[in-house]
């Protein structure tokens, strides 16, 4: 068999590649392998696996600690899409409006040079300002609201909400610039148009600006939504789910009945329920949310 330039070419390229491959297969595709498999056994992460079948998923129905985490979840989904979509897209409409396009990569400069400070330390930062003699309890103090001082992560009913609301003012660099890249595209035609039949301000902000950026909003309510049902972090370095179980998440008790208890398969069910559901609202979310192609 003879072998071309072009078949040497390209058989070259694969070369290059395949050890890519090799460990995307590795050490994406197979745990995820082992993860569906393992769901439906009863491992402890040492011994050999045994096959219970849907045993796993039925002793869900009676976790109370996973369905008090799931509610928490579900507040959780709620808050992050709207911190993630109001602030970032008011904030980029703002600079979107500003007449010095030298003003307007000023302003965008401004809001992106947070990205480059690692999360944890903005967490651990946080973390410190909810501490009983934290700066928001010495603010508050300053300011004569003495009464609003709490223990912000040490009270069941508020910690939750405490790590939710950490991150003021909740404007994601990453969520600015794609809405802002957004209102970029939007043709000068058709907003010279849209002036002259009156359609300014907030007119142009709900008739004009937000149907056409549709897609930048599919965009980020599908990344928030997965990377908040994802997001094991805050609770883990902030409260460690306490006080209780107040600030228990899905991902988080999922972490504890594996790595803790050491019940790996059940673990392991908790996962593929959760990617199930993962899977289920985002497709539910692009069916809602059509676009024009």
């Amino acid at each position: 068999m003879k072998w071309n330039a072009r078949s040497k070419t390209a058989l070259t390229g694969y070369a290059f590649i395949l050890p890519t491959f090799v460990f995307l297969i590795w050490f994406m595709y197979y745990p995820v392998y082992q993860a569906l498999s393992g769901a439906f056994t009863d491992w402890d992460g040492f011994n050999a696996p045994r096959f219970i079948g849907f045993d796993n998923f039925v002793r869900m129905f009676s976790d109370e600690v996973l369905g008090q985490s799931t509610i928490h979840a579900l507040i959780w989904v709620a808050f992050s899409i709207a911190l993630a979509v109001i602030p970032p897209f008011l904030v980029s409409e703002l600079i979107f409006h500003v007449q010095s396009t030298r003003k307007q990569y000023v302003y965008r400069t401004l809001f992106v040079i947070p990205i480059v400070i690692p999360g944890i330390v903005t967490i651990l930062l946080w973390r410190f300002l909810y501490q009983g003699d934290g700066a928001i309890n010495q603010v508050l103090d300053m300011i004569g609201l003495a009464s609003w001082k709490h223990l912000w992560l040490n009270d069941p009913k508020i910690a939750l909400y405490s790590i939710m609301l950490m991150g003021f003012p909740w404007i994601s660099a990453f969520n600015l610039l794609i809405f802002y890249s957004g209102l970029q595209s939007i043709s000068k035609e058709v907003i010279e148009a849209a002036k002259l039949d009156g359609c300014v301000g907030w007119k142009r902000v709900f008739h004009l600006d937000i149907p056409l950026s549709l897609p930048q909003f599919r965009l980020i309510i599908i990344l928030t939504l997965v990377g908040s049902l994802q997001n094991i972090i805050p609770p883990l370095v902030m409260t460690n789910g306490g006080p209780g179980y107040s600030t228990y998440v899905p991902i988080l008790h999922m972490y504890n009945v594996s790595t803790v208890n050491g019940e790996f398969g059940y673990g392991m069910s908790i996962a593929l329920v959760m990617f199930v559901v993962i899977l289920a609202f985002t497709i539910l979310n692009m069916r809602l949310v059509k676009t024009d192609s």
